[in-house]
């Protein structure tokens, strides 16, 4: 897996936003009016774009999303030089969450069995030599990295003489504005939560913490009011938006009944965002309480660190004899796991496991380059009663942005 290093220059502003904030920055209470905000500016340096002939013409920009970050905003600014030489141009910008962006300028083709997710992109075009600026707005983007990706047009493939022409500097810079809010209720699983929308310009944001191995998360909303009498309407969003694809959830609930949806495979480990905004047309606060429970699938039993050594031994030495160790047979393989939760409880006392867990091993061979190992390899079985878990550990810093490349090859065995 290879890992890009990139530069960045951060400067923090920390201002209230006078909108929304200025009333907010006052003393804390209990009050649900007392919503605090803080604005952040990070700025990079402008770079000058090349024409399009590979990737390693597109300039790349890597950004951090603080937590609890409500509002993002890309400012996007491009300039031309003077000289004759400079005519109007378009610039494309390509936006992806969690890894650089895929691009693919010249249409080429990608081999056969790849799945490719098309950037979100935007153009822009410089048709004086001032300076063009455009905005990008994001609502509840998830935290975490973000990555920019900018260039020119594909190249013309035209053979000038060094010397004899200068070639017009086209210079784009990214910069980005957010917004998060501070003390944000946190939702503990199994425990009603009590909360108030005062308006419905004002959104309610709460977060809940998805614990390893949750399998489903089981959001509810019930006791809904406004003003005691009338009928409450309020849309709630499970989930952060991400680029190219969002995977939001969102829930329209009506009435004074129970309201719930669920979550399947929530990311692990990840603080998980959950607004709920007003959908009435007056300006009466909403009141209601939620509640969040979860369902897993834990390891059942731990191996000892000597049957572990021992099965690691014993695989390094087949493989310097270049003998392919046996398949480990459902009974051996891993760690056999139970579930977990109102649902998974059923299955448990049924004597089922819900997944088996294969030991994977992760070897650093660089700085810049890993290597993870299965166990028993290169054989693992898959039952279809239940799935195979294999953890690839990418979560040092030095992971994010980079390329995992997973070579699979399937064989039904009868």
């Amino acid at each position: 897996m290879a890992r890009s290093a990139i530069g960045l220059l951060l400067l923090v502003v920390l201002v209230p936003l006078p909108s929304i904030a200025a009333s907010a920055l006052g003393t804390r209470s209990s009050s649900p009016i007392d919503v605090m905000y803080v604005s952040e500016y990070f700025s990079q340096s402008a770079q000058k774009l090349s024409f399009y002939s590979w990737y390693g013409n597109a300039k790349l920009f890597h950004f951090r999303v603080p937590e609890d970050t409500i509002l993002l905003r890309w400012l996007l600014q491009a300039s031309r030089g003077k000289g004759p030489e400079c005519t109007s141009m378009q610039i494309t910008i390509h936006f992806r969450y969690g890894a650089p962006p895929v691009i693919n300028p010249l249409g080429t083709h990608f081999p056969s069995n790849t799945t490719i997710h098309p950037s979100y992109n935007q153009t822009i075009t410089v048709t004086a030599a001032l300076q063009n600026s455009t905005f990008v707005n994001i609502t509840n983007p998830a935290a975490g990295d973000w990555f920019i990706a900018a260039h020119l047009p594909e190249a013309a493939g035209k053979i000038e003489v060094k010397g004899f022409s200068s070639p017009c500097a086209y210079i784009f810079q990214p910069d980005m504005f957010v917004l998060r809010t501070i003390d944000v209720p946190v939702l503990e699983p199994d425990t009603p939560m009590q909360q108030t929308i005062v308006s419905p310009a004002r959104p309610l944001h709460v977060k809940i913490f998805i614990p390893e191995y949750t399998t489903m998360l089981h959001f509810e909303l019930r006791r809904c009011m406004v003003n005691v009498s009338m009928t409450c309407a309020v849309r709630v969003t499970l989930g952060s938006v991400t680029l190219p694809q969002s995977f939001q959830k969102m829930l329209n609930c009506t009435g004074r009944g129970r309201c719930s949806m669920t979550l399947d495979s929530p990311p692990w480990e990840k603080r998980l965002q959950i607004t709920a905004e007003s959908l009435s047309t007056t300006s009466a606060s909403v009141s209601f309480e939620m509640i969040a429970s979860f369902s897993a699938c834990k390891p059942g039993s731990t191996s000892s660190f000597l049957s572990f050594y021992n099965s690691l031994n014993g695989s390094q030495s087949m493989l310097a004899l270049g003998h392919n160790p046996k398949p480990a047979s459902p009974g051996e393989m891993g760690n056999a796991t139970q579930p977990e939760g109102a649902s998974a409880q059923n299955a448990s006392t049924q004597g089922s496991s819900c997944l088996h867990n294969q030991p994977v091993i992760r070897e650093d061979l660089d700085v810049v380059s890993v290597r993870f190992r299965v166990i028993n390899e290169p054989s693992v079985p898959v039952q279809s009663e239940f799935p195979t878990l294999l953890l690839f550990n990418l979560n040092t810093g030095v992971d994010s942005g980079g390329t995992l490349m997973l070579n699979l090859l399937l064989n039904k065995v009868k």
